[in-house]
Order: structure tokens, then C-alpha cells, then sequence
């Protein structure tokens, strides 16, 4: 009778064990659905050069005037900035973003852009993601010139600038649009070869960075917006957790690190009404 009493004791220890085991398994999963579930709609504006003078607006020139307005209308709305360090601490890490992001970008990391969308940004405590081509800055960084119509930013420039500019890799010097498309792989050119080509370009923008004492770059922006599973492909396998297109859409960013590559971004051009931009970008 003992003895049978003692197995009856440890079957049903053994039974509530598995019963609590199951039921801390069951509220992990829950935990795990919901926080993979967890997702931001995140409008991303992509500008460029920034220009006082009339007859240069257009397309990818904008004047302080127009961003300004921009900026305004965004805290209006009451909406915040966020780098692509804040994407990536969320989906990796688990840390919060605010309850309406936007990101900031500017293309190609021109000197204008800190003759005026720097105070601009500094002036509202915002932040903005500046894509550079790496050749450009060692060149300007070489010959020392400064001009708003056609400088890109020196070294000295991207580290005064830190506070408030994000930098991240737009490329070596992909920018032709030619037999070569940005950085996609031309008809007939080699896999190995142009996986050679794309990292080497990549790595010396890079490592362009990383000498000026800037971060490392965790995001690739395409030249032109131009992508293909082989050029992410590259890239991933190169660490990058974000790349950035320019396909107009507003993007929802989960936990899940997937939804951080390919980014849609909404172009601001001149002659466009901050009101009507932002109603489109923001899905007003």
C-alpha cells in the first residue's frame, strides 16, 4: 500500500510539472506572437540638394524655405525622427519608437545640406539619415572646396555634423546610369565579377567612414533606388540590416528584421505644397 501511495505521488507530481511546463510554454508563445505582431507605420522622405536660388528647384532641389515649412508641419503633426540605429534597436533589440516616426534622408551627402538643412534640423532637435557617395567626400575632403552648388560634404563636415546627421553608405561611385544601372549587374558581366565589384565598392565607402571615426554603416541606400535579389543578397552577406530604395510607399516595420530591407521613400520635389507632399508621404 506504501508503495503504491509513493507512485501515485511522484505520477502526479510529475503530471502538475508537465502541466506547468506546458502552461509557461503556452504563455511564452503568446508572448512571442505578440511581440512579433508588434509593428509602426514608418513614412520615410528622401530629399536631396537644398538650394536658395529659384531657377535651380526642381526634382532633387528644394529651397531652406520649402524644408523648413516640411519641418514645421511634421512636429505640427506631432511626429518624430528616427535613424536607422532606432530601426534596428527596435527590431534586434526590442526598444520602443515613438508613436508616429518619420525618417529624414538626404541622397549623396551634399555640402548644401549642411550650409542649411543642418541648423534647420539642429534648430528643432531633429534628426536625418545623409546617404554619402564615398568618392565624393575624399574628393572634396582632398581639395578642401566648399560650395553650395556642387560640394559634397568633407570628412570634417560629417563628424561637426554628427549630432544631427546619421551617415550611411550611398555607395563608392556607382552613380552612373549607363550600360550599368546604380549598382545592379550589367547584361552579360560575370557573377563573380560583379559580386566582386559591388563589395569592393562598398567596402571603400566603408571604410571611408570608419576612418573619418564615424559608425560603421549598418544601411546601404541604392544609387537611383535600383535593386535586385543579387545585389541584397551581396549586401546582406556583408552585414548590412537595412537598405533603402526609392519606391514610393510607406513602410510598416515589425520586430522581425526582415522588414528593414528595401525601404520605400517618397521624394520631395520642389513646386509641391508642404500640405499636399505630406498628405501623400504620410497617408494623410
Amino acid at each position: 500500500m506504501k508503495y503504491g501511495f509513493g507512485r501515485t505521488a511522484v505520477q502526479m507530481a510529475c503530471t502538475l510539472l508537465a502541466l506547468c511546463l506546458g502552461i509557461g510554454l503556452l504563455r511564452q508563445e503568446r508572448m512571442r506572437t505578440v511581440f512579433s505582431e508588434e509593428r509602426v507605420t514608418l513614412p520615410i522622405i528622401m530629399y536631396h540638394s537644398i538650394l536658395k536660388d529659384g531657377a535651380r528647384q526642381g526634382k532633387y532641389v528644394v529651397s531652406p524655405e520649402v524644408l523648413a515649412r516640411d519641418l514645421d508641419a511634421l512636429e505640427a503633426r506631432g511626429c518624430e525622427t528616427v535613424t536607422v540605429r532606432d530601426l534596428i534597436a527596435y527590431t534586434r533589440d526590442g526598444a520602443p519608437l515613438p508613436a508616429k516616426p518619420v525618417m529624414l534622408t538626404f541622397d549623396d551627402g551634399y555640402y548644401n545640406n549642411y550650409v542649411y538643412a543642418y541648423p534647420l534640423l539642429r534648430q528643432r532637435g531633429m534628426r536625418a539619415v545623409v546617404s554619402i557617395i564615398g568618392s565624393q567626400t575624399a574628393l572634396f575632403t582632398e581639395n578642401g572646396e566648399e560650395n553650395a552648388y556642387w560640394s559634397h560634404l568633407r570628412a570634417e563636415r560629417l563628424r561637426e555634423t554628427e549630432d544631427v546627421f546619421e551617415i550611411q553608405n550611398h555607395s563608392w561611385n556607382l552613380h552612373e546610369y549607363g550600360e550599368r544601372r546604380g549598382c545592379l549587374r550589367r547584361s552579360g558581366e560575370d557573377e563573380a565579377h560583379y559580386a566582386k565589384l559591388l563589395h569592393e565598392d562598398t567596402e571603400q565607402t566603408q571604410q571611408l567612414i570608419e576612418e573619418i571615426g564615424l559608425p560603421a554603416p549598418e544601411c546601404y541606400t541604392y544609387p537611383f533606388g535600383a535593386c535586385s535579389e543579387e545585389s541584397e543578397r551581396i549586401l546582406r552577406e556583408m552585414g548590412f540590416l537595412c537598405t533603402l530604395g526609392c519606391e514610393e510607399r510607406i513602410n510598416t516595420v515589425t520586430r522581425d528584421p526582415e522588414s528593414l530591407y528595401q525601404l520605400g521613400r517618397f521624394n520631395r520635389a520642389a513646386f509641391e505644397s508642404t500640405d499636399d507632399f505630406l498628405r501623400r508621404a504620410l497617408g494623410e
